[in-house]
């Protein structure tokens, strides 16, 4: 299969969503409910699925884990500095800058992409790549962002119930724990179950997909501003050549979870963090814009990539 074929059907999708909206085939209140879906249903099941079914006492690599998140801290830490002295903008925004540096959409479009490049047993690294955005570079920037806060009345205490509660209540990480725990506990996945996670974990791919492009029909670019043509380029370029240097070469990881390791890195930014902008009122315009630039260049970057690496 060649690399157009396996990358054109994921933003052809994506396209399908961004028409509907512009058309008015679906509303606000239609892409609310299909984002809620995936996020709550059909995406924690997928994930839940991949989990289980994989032998993880036999996969998982902590050295994997190790190079992934050294690389994130590193360009996070990175991304700041070049927010600093090449923006001179303020410290809430350089969080928000950083973290679109580095925070993937893994999830919508990461995970069904290396599957059908790679096959099923990609699936794995991608989910665990995910999961150390989730519980570890998201909860980072929040938790940054509310100490800037701390003269506000936010109290080292309250910081910590929220990063805690991010992680006990976020529908994905919960699913990556029931999913390893029921892959090392050796017991048989009944039929009746496994039917039901094949079909309402089907609906993951092309509803995330359509979701991400209905969302892109809000983003506004206006022009394409140094900070938000930086953030594209870090994400899409320096981000994965980091991880290829990471996994091939400083740890040598296995190659599958390499490889995926690499797609995940080149993923356009994540809506996740236009949310992470709404929540903190900070940076919204030009993280929504880098959102919708960074995934419209990604159609040419990953193919590349793709064929890069296989």
């Amino acid at each position: 299969m060649t690399t157009i074929l396996i990358t054109l059907p994921f933003f052809a999708v994506i396209a399908c969503g961004f028409f509907a909206t512009r058309r008015k085939i679906i509303n606000s209140e239609g892409r609310s409910g299909l984002n809620l879906f995936v996020y709550y249903f059909a995406l924690p099941v997928l994930i839940f699925s991949l989990m289980a079914q994989a032998d993880i006492r036999s996969e998982f690599q902590w050295i994997f884990v190790a190079a992934y998140l050294l690389v994130g801290l590193v360009l996070f830490t990175a991304s700041l500095l070049v927010a600093t002295l090449f923006f001179k903008i303020d410290y809430d925004l350089r969080v928000v800058f950083a973290s679109a540096c580095i925070y993937g959409n893994t999830g919508y479009l990461g995970l069904p992409f290396v599957v059908i490049a790679f096959g099923q047993a990609a699936s794995v690294p991608v989910v665990i790549c995910t999961t150390v955005d989730l519980a570890v570079m998201l909860p980072l920037a929040s938790i940054l962002l509310d100490f800037n806060k701390a003269s506000s009345g936010i109290s080292f205490a309250q910081v910590c119930r929220k990063f805690i509660n991010s992680i006990v209540k976020n529908p994905l990480l919960v699913a990556v724990a029931l999913g390893v725990l029921f892959s090392v506990s050796g017991l048989e996945m009944p039929q009746v179950a496994d039917r039901f996670f094949v079909l309402l974990g089907a609906a993951a791919a092309p509803c995330a997909l359509f979701a991400l492009g209905s969302s892109l029909d809000e983003e506004r670019a206006g022009f394409l501003q140094g900070e938000i043509l930086t953030i594209s380029f870090i994400k899409l370029v320096i981000h994965p050549m980091l991880i290829f240097f990471a996994m091939f070469h400083l740890f040598s990881v296995s190659d599958i979870w390499a490889r995926s390791a690499v797609i995940a890195a080149a993923m356009p930014v994540a809506v996740t963090v236009y949310v992470l902008a709404q929540q903190y009122k900070t940076y919204i315009g030009r993280t929504s814009a880098s959102i919708l630039i960074s995934t419209i260049i990604s159609v040419a970057t990953l193919a590349f990539v793709l064929n890069y690496i296989t």
